[in-house]
């Protein structure tokens, strides 16, 4: 036997345990010294059918994770079907494979439209768009009346009381909300007790680059989310963390820590109701009734016709809430002391009224899910435990609150009321809370109390654009300074809540 043909084997075995190319990296090769085969004993039954039976296995494990179509892997996706198709150009193909369906129609934020799938002779429908502007969109399905995601697609966006498919399409325009080659912050995921309604709830906390090397204290952004979202809504979908991340990277923000809290009473999601009940009956509080309503007698039944009062088709407040033209708007760890889950935990702020909540706080009361109630537990529990568990400067001029929709009208309602607590809030595509009659009654008072007031929508928002549009001109009649911005083209949804975002956040803490 040749040296040669030794090395060639034994590159070919290595191949065959590892996996790997062997373009991809180059080892020193010594070949052993070889023995005369008169001087080797043959191997006997036994250790042939050994070698054998491992050679095998090693071969079909091999097969088995060797990457599909000459690539690197799927990530284990098998489907026959693939949706959404992307071409080189952004133009997407939709699928779905539903052989019985009458009708499978494609809605987006990417438009305004409803748009119809059709079908083909083997069952599957398909629709393909024009070529997309570059963007971060979420899209949904809708056969024969039932809404939902995508069935291929696993990238969701799950909510309290949404489910949307999203789909990636990174280009020019971008840049400031892509995963960039730049120092990135960390999301930090603190559980805690409501007591005030026996709730588990949840607290998404972002520091920035460096947080944790360092031991400066930063300004903090109470960030909130819209009706039948939850406290993820703003990094999975919004981006939060990137916008940040990339603000600070290009000199353009002041860093600051971004708490994320969860905005309803109880969760949206119908599989959480019996552990809400669970909890809620351990700690000795009346349990939510999630008594579902009767369905009509007749159809067509719609997503929100069960009683849903969130969205499974369309935007934030249900389906059909806004439309527009075709196109339009498509646009670490804590400090010593707490490490994310269990963070209020013995010694940690007291329920609402209780120890650890803040001055001018409210004690207690409220309605369920509306401000007065994210107002008790903002003030009461999360704003405490950030400011036990995190280097966050306290003073009023270094928090902001802002929000979206719903978020946007608790913002309005806690920090118009609490001059004393916050001195930066938005609203993006929200009309007013409370607090507004406070700031009008005394305009002059308020201009001093308040480094920015701001308010977006978009013009194509028929949710929330009336509303918005009264909160600004209530504001500049009464002379209250504010900033005012209309965004032609845009509807209810991320696609300008992204905007806003990147725009207001490099206006805080000057």
């Amino acid at each position: 036997m040749r040296e040669g043909a030794v090395r060639k084997r034994t590159c070919r075995l290595g191949l065959v345990i590892g996996g790997f190319d062997s373009t991809l990296a180059t080892v020193p090769f010594a070949p052993p010294k070889l023995q005369p085969v008169t001087a080797m004993k043959p191997p006997s039954l036994f250790r042939r059918a050994s070698v054998i039976a491992v050679a095998l296995s090693l071969l079909a494990a091999t097969a088995q994770a060797q990457p599909d179509r000459g690539g690197r892997g799927l990530g284990g996706n098998t489907h026959t079907v693939r949706s959404p198709d992307i071409g080189t150009d952004y133009r997407v193909t939709f699928r779905l494979l539903a052989p019985n369906a009458q009708s499978v129609n494609l809605m987006s934020d990417f438009t305004g439209d409803t748009l119809k799938m059709t079908k083909a002779e083997n069952g599957v429908w398909s629709f393909t768009t024009d070529a997309l502007k570059p963007g971060y969109y979420q899209y949904w399905l809708d056969m024969d009346g039932l809404t939902m995601p995508d069935p291929v697609n696993s990238y969701v966006r799950p909510a309290s009381g949404v489910y949307k498919s999203q789909l990636d399409l990174p280009g020019a325009g971008t840049e400031w909300m892509d995963f960039r080659d730049v120092p990135h912050g960390a999301l930090n995921e603190h559980w805690y007790l409501n007591k005030q309604n026996g709730t588990a709830r949840r607290v998404v906390i972002y520091t920035p680059p460096g947080y944790n090397k360092g031991t400066e204290s930063y300004p903090v952004v109470y960030l909130l989310h819209g009706n039948a979202d939850f406290e993820r809504g703003w990094t999975q979908t919004g981006r939060a963390n990137l916008i940040m991340d990339n603000l600070i990277a290009d000199g353009k923000t002041t860093p600051a820590i971004i708490v994320m809290p969860f905005g309803h009473d109880v969760s949206g999601t119908t599989g959480k109701y019996a552990e809400v009940n669970f909890l809620q009956k351990q700690l000795g509080v009346s349990p939510t009734n999630f008594t579902a309503p009767p369905l009509p007698a007749t159809g067509p039944i719609t997503s929100g016709s069960a009683g849903f009062t969130g969205t499974r088709a369309g935007n934030a407040f249900g389906p059909g809430a806004a439309t527009a033209a075709p196109g339009a708007g498509a646009r670490g760890p804590a400090a010593p002391g707490g490490r994310g889950a269990g963070a209020l935990g013995p010694g940690a702020p007291a329920a609402p009224g209780g120890p650890g909540a803040l001055a001018g706080a409210p004690r207690g009361g409220g309605a369920p899910g509306g401000a007065s109630y994210m107002e008790n537990d903002l003030l009461n529990l999360v704003v405490p435990m950030v400011e036990k568990e995190y280097r966050v400067k306290t003073d009023k001029a270094s928090r902001a609150i802002v929000g979206y929709s719903m978020g946007g009208m608790q913002a309005t309602t806690i920090g118009l009321t609490h001059p004393e607590l916050f001195a930066y809030v938005g609203a993006f595509s929200a009309p007013s809370g409370g607090g507004l009659n406070r700031v009008t009654a005394d305009p002059a008072k308020a201009n001093q109390d308040f480094k920015l007031i701001w308010v977006g929508v978009g013009t194509e928002d028929t949710t929330a654009y009336t509303g918005s549009k009264n909160l600004h001109e209530t504001l500049a009649a009464a002379g209250v300074k504010h900033e005012w911005v209309e965004s032609p083209g845009y509807r209810h949804d991320y696609q300008i809540w992204r905007i806003y975002l990147r725009d207001v956040l490099p206006k805080l803490f000057k």
